[in-house]
């Protein structure tokens, strides 16, 4: 925290005064002027926790200011936008605190204090589970009922419809599988979703997280002129040491058998990447090594949730199903989760 306090204290925090808001604007319009200036632990930090806290995805909001340039108050007119026209009480109030290092308000500490003092939702079975094989499924981590309000808008927003196969191939989805999708009131709801709170309140031994704005996916059988679009097996972390916990998640918004595109991974290498790593000949590109011999599909139902280590390889697969495979993607994480941001 000292650090962070050290780097961002901010004279200036913007109409908005949210310390950091200023300096990001900033920041990133030098790099769009040429002036790049490269993250580190602490940088990276502070960025994530304020997009993450002001609900803005990182890639909408480097498209936005690289292509636009804003004004400082043009900027904060578009993070309004897309917070419903006004941030909350609770969003401000948090941020503020974790920039400025002062204790959080009242209505922010008893929304912790109830998170901690509420009901298990992962078993002693599932933290076995956990611990033995690097992921576990939150069983209705949303209703069915809100899984399928949100895959209805995941299909409004696509233009296309559930009941007409030919509607899935008739354009491109976005960055491969992934859709550009953030700020439906449905995925606003599935953020905020007490139970899927829990989870990883249990996972990360704290209540204190922040949610992360992350994409949709959109996953269509393959046919004789569509191939799955998906990455391969790989690690959304740096592979140079040194490791640090991590979670990621995905919550299944329709029914997702094993065939179905379902998202796969390989159980328990959470426990070996290490070793595995070191035990590689010298000058061997680790993401280069094939590992899809090892991975299962976890397959789940409309509403259950994924969460898995960050150390497991993981990806979707191809859906050799009938319908297409739709996932929201959903991860939280503490303060003070340390990430290597030099890449390898």
């Amino acid at each position: 925290m000292k650090n962070l306090l050290t780097l961002f204290k901010s004279s200036n925090a913007g109409r908005l005064d949210i310390p950091h808001l200023k300096r990001f604007w900033e920041q990133t319009l030098a790099k769009r002027n040429g002036t790049f200036t490269a993250p580190d632990e602490h940088s990276w930090r502070a960025d994530n926790l304020l997009l993450n806290g002001l609900g803005l995805p990182l890639q909408e909001t480097l498209r936005y200011l690289m292509h636009t340039g804003p004004s400082l108050a043009e900027f904060e007119e578009w993070v309004l936008a897309r917070n419903g026209g006004q941030l909350t009480a609770l969003q401000a109030g948090r941020l503020r605190s974790a920039f400025t290092g002062q204790p959080y308000d009242k209505a922010v500490a008893a929304q912790l204090h109830a998170l901690t003092a509420s009901p298990d939702v992962l078993s002693a079975d599932d933290l076995r589970h956990w611990h033995e094989h690097g992921y576990v499924i939150l069983r209705a981590a949303i209703s069915k009922e809100q899984a399928q309000a949100t895959e209805a808008a995941v299909w409004e927003a696509l233009g296309m419809s559930p009941h007409e196969p030919a509607t899935w191939y008739e354009k491109p989805i976005g960055q491969g599988m992934m859709m550009d999708f953030y700020h439906h009131p449905t995925l606003l709801a599935n953020r905020r979703s007490l139970r899927i709170q829990k989870a990883f309140t249990q996972l990360w031994g704290t209540p204190d997280l922040w949610a992360t704005t992350d994409r949709t996916s959109f996953n269509p059988p393959e046919t004789a002129t569509y191939q799955h679009q998906g990455t391969p097996l790989h690690w959304d972390m740096s592979l140079r040491p040194p490791f640090h916990f991590g979670t990621q998640g995905l919550i299944y918004l329709c029914d997702t058998p094993a065939h179905q595109g379902a998202f796969r991974c390989v159980p328990g290498f959470h426990r070996q990447l290490e070793s595995w790593l070191a035990g590689l000949p010298t000058g061997t590109d680790p993401r280069s090594i094939d590992l899809t011999g090892l991975a299962q599909p976890i397959a789940a139902e409309a509403g259950d949730m994924v969460i898995w280590h960050h150390f497991l390889p993981h990806g979707s697969s191809a859906n050799s199903g009938s319908y297409p495979r739709i996932v929201q993607y959903l991860n939280m994480y503490p303060m003070n989760f340390k990430e290597n941001v030099e890449w390898l």
